[in-house]
């Protein structure tokens, strides 16, 4: 038996690729992910599954605070994956990280969508099963 250990960081582009050669019958495969990681490598992994002939869904999940950063006092974050912090007060780079972010969120849509990758951006205030079912109702109504 192999012992598998965490890694000190994601590298979900390679993981999708990796998954897409492994896959041989085309299927729908469902990606669920923040999509904090280099979106040039994650698009790429979900356009090899397109490639491929699999229906590709990516519910890209982030948390309300996430998206606006409403954060009232001197913070300090923590990358989880890494362990790095920095010190800051938010209101100071909160129209940056708010431009930031949207312009990732942007990316994902629009390549996703030129891709035909269905992408549903959801937030962790919301479960998951009322996402899903709420998407699947909205697909059946286009069809």
């Amino acid at each position: 038996m192999r012992k598998v250990e965490p890694a000190s960081t994601t590298d979900a582009g390679v993981a999708l690729h990796e998954m897409a050669d492994r896959i041989k019958r085309r299927g729908l495969i469902i990606v669920l992910s923040d999509l904090f990681d280099d979106p040039s490598l994650v698009l790429a992994g979900l356009k090899h599954f397109r490639h491929r002939k699999h229906e590709v869904l990516v519910f890209h999940v982030l948390d309300p605070v996430e998206r606006n950063f409403d954060f009232p006092a001197e913070a300090i974050f923590r990358d989880m994956e890494t362990g790095e912090e920095i010190s800051t007060l938010p209101w100071q780079i909160k129209a940056e990280y708010q431009r930031t972010i949207g312009a990732h969120i942007d990316r994902f849509r629009r390549e996703c969508r030129d891709a035909f990758v269905d992408y549903v951006p959801i937030d962790t205030s919301v479960p998951y099963d009322y996402a899903l079912f709420s998407y699947l109702a909205k697909r059946e109504r286009l069809y």
